[in-house]
């Protein structure tokens, strides 16, 4: 049961109803996480933003493996709902997504979808990722593309984090 109740439309201030206009608009739905968020319209605003800025720039698959290993490693069930069907439709395999948790021994993932995947994991769990995985992603990404990265792993771990800590219910 979620800790906090998500807001109906009729409960929204006009700054989170026009916030989840949009959000409507967009997803044919409003999500429970940001009609939760939507207490806080600020809050929501800027996730919202930040959502966006890494819809740039970083090839869709892998910002969508990096979101799904950072969703993994927080055993966030919500996060890894949606972001399934997402990495589906920018080209995520079945496969690669069963074998998430062993990445490194399989072989359905590219050299790059590996070192993004080790990204992902490095940050999530140490809070810092090692100067050779930095390395290796900067002969292969430019720098804005490890920006978004970056944002990618970030936004995921907060959203992760949010939806575990009020017990976010799917849809």
């Amino acid at each position: 049961m979620p800790r906090i109740q998500p807001l109906k439309d009729d409960q929204a201030t006009p700054q989170a109803r026009t916030l989840f206009d949009k959000i409507q608009g967009a997803f044919k739905m409003v999500p429970n996480i940001f009609r939760t968020m939507g207490h806080a319209p600020s809050v929501l605003e800027a996730t919202l933003a930040f959502d966006h800025a890494i819809h740039g720039d970083l090839d869709p698959k892998l910002r969508e493996l990096a979101y799904l290993k950072t969703s993994q490693l927080n055993h966030c069930k919500y996060c890894q709902h949606y972001h399934t069907g997402a990495a589906r439709k920018v080209g995520v395999s079945e496969e690669q997504v069963r074998h998430l948790e062993a990445f490194e021994t399989s072989s359905v993932y590219s050299d790059l979808e590996k070192l993004v995947l080790r990204f992902a994991e490095q940050w999530t769990r140490q809070a810092k990722v090692e100067d050779e995985v930095v390395s290796a992603l900067s002969q292969r990404l430019s720098p804005s593309q490890l920006m978004v990265l970056a944002a990618t792993v970030g936004l995921a771990n907060w959203t992760n984090r949010f939806n575990e800590t009020f017990d976010i219910q799917l849809p």
